[in-house]
């Protein structure tokens, strides 16, 4: 699970807020909150950019995914999935070919939707 706790507390102690006074503002229990910051619960995803907005985090530093050590949050669906973890299992020669063809059918659709214009 991702740790997140560190970064909250200190934005929390930074923004002079108890954890009590985050959990009313975002509609949860001070005990779901806690859980946040002791990293034994990660919240929904609603949840979690509320929290960003509230302390003034961004989401990016929070999840560390600047480093991208953890891109897969990013994946949004099935097909995301399958195509990312496709691509994972491919060598770095087949991946070059995979984004030649991939970056040939954006400019098709591109061209398609200006035709449609």
């Amino acid at each position: 699970m991702l740790k997140i706790g560190k970064v909250l507390a200190a934005k929390l102690e930074e923004k002079n807020m108890t954890q009590k006074d985050i959990a009313k503002m975002l509609n949860i229990s001070p005990g779901a909150f806690s859980a946040y910051v002791t990293d034994t619960n990660f919240p929904r995803l609603d949840i979690l950019v509320e929290i960003c907005q509230i302390l003034d985090i961004d989401l990016n530093h929070l999840l560390n995914l600047q480093n991208h050590e953890n891109m897969d949050l990013l994946i949004q669906g099935k097909d995301e999935a399958k195509v990312i973890h496709f691509m994972r299992s491919l060598s770095h020669k087949e991946r070059e070919i995979l984004m030649e063809s991939i970056q040939s059918s954006i400019r098709i659709i591109e061209k398609m939707k200006d035709l449609k214009e």
